[in-house]
């Protein structure tokens, strides 16, 4: 009303201003006065021309200035409220839109541009020394990590590797989009593909006169070819919901269970083919998901380049049938939230239904499937049902930080059977129970320093072996990886369960032992207190300490079989302290080093292949990270 008032003010300041100058006020009645005689006029003041003095004239245009000033502040006030309003409106609508990373919700940019492109280049220098710990082969003859292969007694390896990850976006409307994921000279190690090298140079006899580097090529001087295109998908905004269709990246909660990879040090990543569709109902995401996760073999061979190939049979298909549930704010939204005194209080449920009737046990194993005929692809009768729910909790305020994920993998395979063909004992069922869970949670004791702890469990199994590489086979006393299973009739006892939960390689604990030595975290309990210090902005240090145990010590690579004929051995697998410095610049450059140290305990030190008892040695690493992204 005050403003109205003044807009009023104004505009009649305006008008009686603007009234002619010819125009004289009503005179007041006055008594007559006796005449004089008549003089000269003098001239009269400046202040006394016209009906109004030129005081009064210009109060009522500072007046009016003002009031315009603040009619104008105002209005510009309004407008701002408007834009933000209409903004988080935006905003809004585009946090609908859930692309493959667990409903990570990008922010629009104002204008639609036909093309935009993401992602970064990171090159990496590493270095590697004692981490086969300096055990020696288990009893299978597997290192816990590869030793030098010129002379296996050196204990240091060290390299370089790079990649360029390009994100490019194709906006063909304001609803219509194709997103896809390309990785150039992944993880290549510099210096790996020399143009003596592999024979592909008759000018080069020997590497050591090498004038540069090839592009990489599979099967030729490298296992992966220069250009690897990872992902492609489309997306398609509707008024119910959004359409996601293709191979996209899967992400869930903290990442044990689903993992896409896409951090800065990320090596691995899960793809999955995908059609998914996103609809937000009471400030909930409702995502009904079908995964092809396996087709089995198709009609595609290597002497058809072009054509259009189709699945052989659909008995062999494995599906996802999944749903998912979440309450998740936007990025945007959590800054906002957290700035206005506010907490957050994320959540959601993860369900995966997953069947498969038949599997062509022969075809992936293969050199060339793409050569074989029906009668070679050795199709087992699998019968596996699996069910894969997963939790996930998140709590923030400004200080306090709180999340916790859990997972279970249940079900059956009917048959075990890895090839077709194998003796009736080998053709038998297994059961599936496993169970992971991890938590962390940080606190801003002051200003620039952050205090936290992070646990996590995955349920452990107590046949031989840790159990991530279950391919390898091993399953005797002493194994360091191997099947979490033993059918056959020369199996001491029948194992038919499998219950080592698998974190994803993605999630990261530490720099050496499940990073490297183990490759995830699987049959343990590990407790990881830390903190993290900013110098300045941008400018960094952390530190972790890491106690990581086994579930069962009958799994590690300690274990033996005692007097009785019982396998036995040590649970307690290692103390890792990990530390380092990150910097970043703020305009796309980041750079930082790290240092990593084991001190292996008894579930590491013996080895029951050697003969002589043997003492765990210290591992060591040192990382560093030079990243540009964009």
């Amino acid at each position: 009303m005050r403003l109205l008032a003044l807009f009023v003010l104004a505009l009649s300041s305006s008008a009686w201003a603007a009234a002619p100058a010819g125009t004289p006020e009503k005179p007041e009645a006055r008594p007559a006065e006796p005449s004089a005689p008549a003089t000269p006029s003098p001239t009269p003041a400046p202040e006394s021309v016209g009906p109004e003095s030129v005081g009064a004239k210009v109060e009522r245009e500072q007046l009016k200035r003002e009031v315009m000033d603040e009619v104008t502040r105002a209005l510009e006030k309004q407008k701002q409220e408007v834009r933000d309003e209409v903004r988080s409106q935006v905003t809004t609508q585009i946090s609908n839109r859930a692309i493959e990373e667990e409903f990570q919700f990008h922010e629009e940019k104002r204008k639609l541009e036909l093309f935009e492109i993401n992602g970064y280049y990171r090159l990496r220098p590493e270095l590697f020394y004692k981490f086969d710990l300096r055990r020696g082969p288990d009893p299978g003859g597997f290192q816990l990590f590869p030793r030098p292969a010129l002379d296996p007694d050196r204990q240091t390896l060290a390299d370089a590797n790079m990649r360029w990850r390009m994100e490019p976006t194709l906006n063909v409307s304001e609803d219509v989009r194709i997103h896809a994921q390309v990785d150039v000279l992944d993880n290549v190690i510099l210096g790996s593909t020399p143009e003596g090298g592999f024979g592909l140079s008759e000018r080069t006899q020997w590497s050591a006169l090498s004038e540069g580097q090839n592009p990489p090529s599979a099967d030729k001087n490298w296992v992966e070819d220069s250009i690897l295109v990872r992902r492609v998908y489309g997306e398609v905004n509707t008024p119910v919901g959004q359409l996601l269709f293709g191979r996209m990246g899967s992400q869930w909660g903290m990442g044990i269970l689903a993992n896409s990879g896409n951090g800065i040090d990320s090596d691995y990543g899960d793809t999955v083919d995908r059609i998914m569709f996103v609809a937000k109902v009471a400030d909930h995401y409702i995502v009904p998901m079908l995964d092809f996760v396996v087709e089995g073999p198709s009609s595609a061979r290597r002497e058809e380049l072009a054509g259009q190939p189709f699945d052989l049979d659909q008995l062999d298909d494995t599906r996802d049938y999944a749903l998912a549930i979440a309450r998740r704010d936007t990025d945007l939204e959590i800054t906002r939230k957290l700035q206005a005194g506010q907490y957050i209080l994320n959540y959601g449920a993860y369900f995966i239904y997953r069947n498969q009737t038949s599997d062509a046990a022969s075809y992936y194993r293969q050199n060339n499937p793409y050569a074989n005929e029906q009668a070679n692809l050795g199709f087992v009768g699998r019968d596996a049902s699996l069910y894969i729910p997963d939790l996930w909790l998140k709590f923030q305020t400004k200080k306090l930080r709180l999340e916790i994920e859990g997972a279970a993998v249940l079900g059956s395979i009917g048959n075990a059977a890895t090839v077709a063909g194998l003796s009736p004992d080998e053709n038998q069922s297994l059961t599936l129970r496993q169970f992971g869970a991890a938590a962390t949670g940080s606190y801003n004791v002051l200003d620039n320093l952050d205090i936290g702890v992070e646990v996590g469990f995955a349920s452990g199994d107590k046949a031989a072996g840790m159990g991530n590489r279950p391919g390898r086979g091993a399953t005797g006393p002493g194994s360091i990886d191997g099947a979490q299973y033993c059918l056959a009739t020369t199996c001491s006892r029948r194992d038919g369960d499998v219950r080592n939960f698998r974190f994803n390689r993605d999630y990261r604990v530490d720099l050496i032992l499940w990073r490297e030595l183990f490759d995830g975290v699987t049959d343990a309990v590990y407790v990881k207190p830390g903190a993290k210090y900013e110098i300045t902005d941008g400018l960094g240090i952390w530190a972790n300490v890491i106690y990581s145990r086994a579930i069962y010590g009958e799994s590690t690579p300690s274990s033996s079989l005692d007097t009785a004929g019982n396998l036995t051995g040590d649970a307690n697998l290692g103390i890792e302290i990990d530390g380092g410095v990150r910097y970043d610049s703020g305009d796309g450059f980041m750079a930082g080093i790290a240092y990593g140290v084991l001190f292996p305990l008894a579930g590491l030190n013996s080895n029951p292949a050697t003969a002589a008892a043997i003492d765990a040695e210290t591992a060591h690493t040192v990382r560093g990270w030079f990243v540009i992204k964009y």
